[in-house]
This record gives structure tokens, sequence and C-alpha cells, in this order.
């Protein structure tokens, strides 16, 4: 899948070559787009069509509209004391016989210099002196005697056969020369960056797919040498320390995996490079009045090409649908900070074009101020201003701290500012180039990519709902900020361990707003959910029983009665979420749902999903033995997927309609769930509603930890690290903090190899992966998957 991210770009290359016949030239400069086919016939055109013809018309500089019309490629008549200007038309220069002269022979002379054979002589002739036309040819319009006067350098009519002024020619062709030289390398280099960066995922995509369907090749790999140093020293550890998915301090952002940042280096130093390298100059310049100004022309194209190149390649590494994220296998977490980095990438370059392109009216020649506040009205450059200005704040006020805090506010903002960007983009380059050079193409890419996210949500949408809303039970778990929400979804998903899944409430005021849960449990059509938890029916069991009285052994986590029980459909497919209530849209449904007296309500939403769960993600476990579950809090949800998807593989009555998600823990003899939250409310929760079930399930062992404060009256008990693994889920949690450390050894067997899985916080995971390599190191077959979120 991920080949088709490269053959959709190479598609919308090929489909913007057709596209772009129909306004202006195809494809990219060097790929469809030449900038001067033939460029010696261009310099002996470009020498003399700024001349006037005995059929040239005039009209007054009022007639004109001014100046605005004029050519750039046409030399400068700044010195010209005329109030009339002409106009030349390619009639008229068909026609008269010193154009057609003097062309022919500057083509004959100077193209054969330039290797040139005949034929091609005579085609650029017809081009450039003819504008197309087929008659008169090169060689019927050559002289019958050589031209002996060379026209002045300051001369303003071609009145006779003469020679193109020597100077003036090798002033042209070498201009025209060297701006297609750097055109040629900017699209070259675009390409590049393309390829490598596209390049390598696919590569490592590749990679893990053979893994995935030769899982003894896998088991190979693991025990080779080499492989083992490279995952010890490359692939798991963090760049430095531990730090991977925990924030740096002051939340100033996150410190990628040491894989990762070789990864970002490459890529970030490929740009830097390209940004900088192959700058020649070329003077007397008939563009560039000097030096500096063609310098500067030169690095602003250049940046600019790569900044519109990288904006597309972070619009695509930003979709929750990139088709990379299962072929790869790689997290949604690992590209979102790739996309974060193309995207500085992009912003800087676009503040490099705007700065050289402003520095270029400060050098000599130029106008400073004056010519710059000139050019700066005109549309095309107020556009690329207002591109620049919001890419940079897109990019400013993507800083974690905002990301975390207010989410909803961030994200509206940042679509917002990005599509001002990608607007002003495309003004800044259809204003000015029309689509003539082809840097449209890589908007093309940046709109592709970004449609193709909209459009797949909106299907997932539509093809999940059937253009209807899914029904959907909302209850509380007791004593804690955490809801349960089982969902009816009109149609059946391929369900599978490590899913989640977007959910839109359209009850609530912001129905546009919607959040990623993890899949707790799933049902499938025939099977038996309870929609209802066990503690909340044994509550109102217990309130029948006593005729609705109080009663004194009531806890407080049964103290809410049932008014009001939906009904437990079987034929319906459900699927179960945990929800840790944060502020906005959780919030929001907490306050409704402690307005119902029953604790319990049903409401309408809307499904997107289901995303991850890939099998190239979880590729480890494909060939383990023993599954280690590290939790962490509200981390158990994710954690509940694979113990069911454990217990159905490995149950005399598995469900043989799982299909290819079954076969993710087809080889693994060993389950433990180790657990680690603040609440015990929501321990007892899961264990009386997920845990019960399984405990007859071979190999499956728990043991929990609860960090919370321990109520009045109970007997404090000290952590005991590893120790206490039951088969049972009615084993009591131990108080105190989990050491990872030795949760992950005590797993280890001799010659069996241990995947650890784990489901927590950004803290947990770097802890564990960190004690994951050391294993490494000491020689045991012990890999990781890490189901953590980094926002």
């Amino acid at each position: 899948m991920g080949l088709s991210v490269f053959l959709a770009a190479w598609s919308l290359l090929c489909l913007a070559h057709n596209v772009d016949a129909q306004v202006g030239k195809n494809g990219v400069v060097g790929f469809g787009i030449s900038m001067w086919e033939d460029l010696c016939c261009q310099a002996c055109h470009d020498s003399l069509s700024a001349l006037y013809l005995n059929c040239t018309t005039f009209m007054s500089m009022d007639e004109m509209g001014g100046m605005g019309g004029m050519d750039m490629k046409k030399l400068k008549r700044d010195d010209m004391e005329m109030d009339m200007m002409g106009t030349t038309s390619d009639e008229c220069r068909a026609s008269n016989t010193p154009w057609l002269q003097t062309m022919a022979y500057c083509i004959q002379q100077n193209c054969k210099a330039d290797g040139y054979p005949a034929d091609k002589q005579a085609t650029c002739f017809s081009n450039q002196a003819l504008a197309g036309a087929s008659t008169p040819t090169l060689q019927e319009s050559l002289p019958t005697a050589a031209p002996t006067v060379e026209l002045a350098a300051d001369a303003m009519w071609l009145n006779e056969t003469s020679l193109v002024n020597a100077e003036l020619y090798y002033s042209t062709h070498g201009t025209l020369g060297e701006f297609a030289r750097s055109e040629y390398l900017h699209t070259r280099y675009s390409l590049i960056i393309y390829l490598v960066t596209i390049g390598i995922i696919l590569v490592c995509g590749a990679l893990t797919q053979i893994t995935v369907l030769s899982p003894g090749l896998q088991k190979s790999l693991q025990n080779n040498g080499f492989v083992t140093k490279l995952r010890s020293t490359v692939f798991m550890p963090a760049l430095f320390g531990s730090r991977r998915l925990e924030p740096l301090p002051a939340r100033a952002g996150y410190l990628p995996g040491r894989s990762l940042s070789i990864f970002i280096a490459t890529y970030v130093l490929l740009n830097i490079v390209f940004s900088a390298v192959d700058f020649k100059s070329f003077q007397p310049n008939v563009y560039f009045s000097s030096k500096g100004y063609e310098i500067c022309a030169y690095v602003g194209n250049r940046t600019g090409t790569l900044s519109f190149v990288n904006m597309s390649i972070a619009i695509l590494f930003a979709g929750r649908n990139n088709p990379l994220i299962p072929f790869t296998g790689w997290s949604q977490t690992t590209f979102l900070t790739l996309h974060r980095w193309a995207a500085r990438v992009a912003t800087l370059q676009a503040i490099v074009h705007s700065i050289v392109y402003t520095a270029a009216f400060w050098q000599p020649g130029y106008g400073g101020a004056s010519e710059y506040a000139k050019e700066a009205a005109e549309p095309f450059f107020y556009w690329g201003i207002i591109a620049t200005i919001a890419m940079s704040l897109a990019t400013a006020f993507a800083f974690l701290p905002l990301r975390i805090i207010i989410y909803e506010t961030f994200l509206i903002l940042h679509i917002i500012l990005v599509v001002i960007a990608l607007a002003g983009c495309w003004y800044h380059i259809i204003l000015h180039y029309g689509y003539d050079w082809g840097y449209q193409v890589w908007l093309y890419l940046a709109f592709a990519f970004w449609a193709f996210e909209r459009v797949v949500r909106v299907a997932r949408i539509i093809y999940t709902n059937r253009l209807g809303d899914s029904k959907a039970v909302v209850e509380a778990i007791p004593n804690s900020d955490i809801i349960q929400i089982t969902v009816f979804p009109r149609v059946g998903w391929n369900f599978g361990p490590g899913q989640h899944c977007f959910l839109y409430f359209p009850g609530l005021d912001k129905v546009w707003e919607n959040h990623p849960f993890s899949v707790a449990g799933w049902r499938r059509k025939g099977q038996t959910l309870p929609v209802v938890s066990a503690q909340r029916r044994r509550s109102s069991t217990t309130n029948e029983s006593t005729g609705g009285g109080d009663s004194k052994d009531t806890s407080d986590v049964t103290a809410t009665t049932v008014a009001h029980e939906p009904e437990v459909v079987q034929d319906c497919v459900a699927v179960r979420f945990f929800v840790r209530v944060h502020s906005g849209a959780t919030r929001e449904l907490q306050k409704r749902l402690f307005a119902c007296s029953s604790g319990m309500m049903e409401m309408s939403v809307y499904t997107e999903g289901p995303y991850a769960g890939h099998k190239a993600t979880l590729q480890p476990l494909l060939a383990t033995d023993t599954v280690l579950c590290l939790v962490g809090g509200i981390g158990v949800t994710t954690a509940l997927g694979f113990i069911q998807e454990y217990t159905s593989a490995n149950s005399r009555r598995g469900e043989s309609a799982d299909g290819k998600n079954r076969s993710v823990l087809r080889q693994a003899k060993r389950f433990i769930l180790a657990w680690s939250a603040r609440e015990m409310s929501l321990i007892e929760h899961v264990k009386q509603n997920f845990l019960i079930g399984v405990e007859g399930i071979e190999g499956v062992e728990f043991s929990f930890w609860c960090t919370g404060e321990i109520p009045a009256g109970e007997k404090e008990e000290p952590t005991n690290g590893a120790e206490g693994l039951s088969r049972t889920a009615e084993a009591p949690p131990t108080r105190g903090r989990m050491d990872i450390g030795s949760v992950i050894r005590s797993s280890l067997e001799p010659g069996h190899h241990t995947t650890v899985v784990v489901c927590g916080s950004g803290a947990m995971a770097d802890e564990a992966a960190k004690e994951v390599v050391k294993c490494v190191k000491d020689g045991s077959h012990v890999d990781i998957v890490e189901e953590a979120y980094a926002w």
C-alpha cells in the first residue's frame, strides 16, 4: 500500500503534464518542460527581438496601458525618451527580410558552433523566427552574402541584414544557460528529496512486510548477532538518555528515538545542502544588473521550490489515513513527528525565500526600499508574503504546550493557517508565472494529499454509519473520571487488537469535534456482550432485594442504581471504549451523564475507523512465545483488546471468523497483564467486566498495582516489584509503583521470545524501552510494541 503513495505522486506529475497542457507548458522544469529547448536559437531571438522593424506598429503609452505588459526577457529601454511604444507581430517578422536573414545567419553560425545538426537548426529557426510557421525555411532565408555590419549594443532598429552584436549575444546566451541550469537543479534536488524521504520509508515498509509474511525469517533475524546489535544500539534506544515519548522539561517538545533521529537528521541535512549548493553567477547578465541580485534570485527560487516540496510531504505525513502507516507499521505518532519536522523545514525555506528576495532590492543597481515597495504592491508579491506569514504562524503556534492545553483551538487555527498558506502559494505562483514553469505541480501534490485525507475520512464515516448515526450506551465508572462507552455501529468492523476509532458526538455543542479512543473489547454478530457493567447490575439487584432502602454495606462504588437498563441485543455488533475525562467534549459528556439518575444514558454517535492495529505494527507478536502487557491507567483499554485476541485464539471456542487478525497471537503460549492504575474503582471495574471470564484460559496471568490514595482503615502493602503473578483476576492489587525492569525480566524464559506491549504514559513507555534494550544487550530474545500516543 505504501508503494501507492509513490505511484500516486508520479501519477499526479503525469496528470499535471496533461492538465497543464490546456493552460501552459507540461510537467516540471527538466521533466516535461524545457526552459529553452534550443539555447543558441533562443539567444539569437532574444538578442534581436527588442529591435524595431519597418513593419512595427506604434501606439502611445496611454494606449499601451503603461509598461505592465512588457516581457521580462526583452532588454530594458528605461533610457528611451519616447512617448511611443512599438509592437512587432509574428506576421511582421515572418515577412521582414532583414529579420529573417539576420536570424538565419545567427542560428547557422552560432548553433553550428554549439553542435546543432542542420535539421535541428531548421526546426528552431521555424520556432523562433517564424513562431512555428513552416515557410520560409532556414536555407531560403540565409543571405546570399555573409553580413559584415555588426549591430551596435544600443541599436534600436533592424533595417538591414546584420551580424548580431557579439557582446549582447554572449551575455544573452550565458544568462539563459545559467538560469536554465539553476532551474533544472531546483527540480532535480526536489525529486531527490522526495525519492530519498519516501524511498527510505518504502524500503523499511517492504522489509516489515517480508517479515510479516515469513515469521520464520523473523525468528532468524532475532537470533542474528548483527541484527541484535543494530536493534540494541540504533533501532530501539532513545537518542540520549531515555526520553522519547515523554516530553522534555517545560514541555519543550519531544526527542525522537535514535533511529528516527537519524532519519530526520538525514532529511534535514539534505534540505540544508540542497538549499545552499550549486549556485553560479554569469555576468554581464541581461536579467540581473548585479551578481548579488542574481544569486539572491537563484537561492530564492531554490528555497521556494523546496518549500513547496516539503509542504506536500508534511501534509502527507499529517493524515490519519496516510497509506504509509499500514505499509510500514510505523505509528501515527511517528508520522506526526515527521510531519512537524517537514513543516519546520518548509517554513524555514519559505522564510529564506522571502528574506533573499527582499535583500535583492538592496543590491547594486536596484532601487532599495522604493523599488521593493513598488514590487510588494503587486498581487503575486503580497500573496507570497501572506503565505510566508501563515506558514510561520502555523509552525510557531504548534508548540507542545498549546497542543496539550487547548488542542481543539490549536487544530482549528492550524487548519485555517495552512489553508491560507496554500492559497497564498498558489496565487504567488500563478499570478507571476502562470502555468509555464510547472511550479504549481508541487502544489498539486499538496492539494491531492489534503483532499485524499478529507475524502477518505468522509467515506469512512458514510460507510460505517450508513448515512445515519450509531447508538451508544454511556456509563460512568464510579469513583473515577473515566467513562465507558459501548457503541453499536451500523456496520461491523474487522475487529482486532491495537485499534482505535474516532467518535463524533452530534448531541454535544461542537458536532465537528472528534476524538480517538482505543478499542477495549468487541462483540461480533451473534455473540453475547452485556451492555451494562456487572457492578451496576449487582447494584440494581441489591437495591431491589432491599426494597430500595439504605444499606450500610453499600460502598461508594455501588451507590448508584440503574433506573433503566437498555436491552441486550444478541445479534448486534458492539464495541467498547474507555474514556478519561478531560476538558471539552469529554467534560460535557460527563456533565450530562451525571444529570442522569441512573448514572448511564443512551446517545447517538458517529464512528470513523477503525485505525491502527495493522499486522506491520504488531509484527513482533507474530512469532512470540510470551506477551507481556505493561499497562498504565487508562492504557488498559488497549491491553484488553490483546487479551480478547489471545483468549479467542487459544480457547477451544475460539472464533474462526477472526480471520487474519486471529493469527497475530497464534504462536503465543503465555500472556501476562501487569497493570498499574491510581483508581481502585477502575481496577475493580475491569476485573469484574473483562477479566473474570478469561481466568480459565491457559497461560493467562495477572498482576495489579494501585498507586492511588489508600482508603481509611485499609492496611498498606509494600510494593513487591514483579512478585505476585496470579492466574486469577481476583488477586488483590499491590500498593505502590510497578518495578518495570523486574516485571520484564521475570517474564523472560530461556529459549523463548517475549514481546513487551506497552500501553501507558510516555514515561512508562520510555522506561520499558530502556529496560528492553538492556535485556537485548544481555542476550535475551525480547521485543517491544509501543501503544503510546504523543501529542
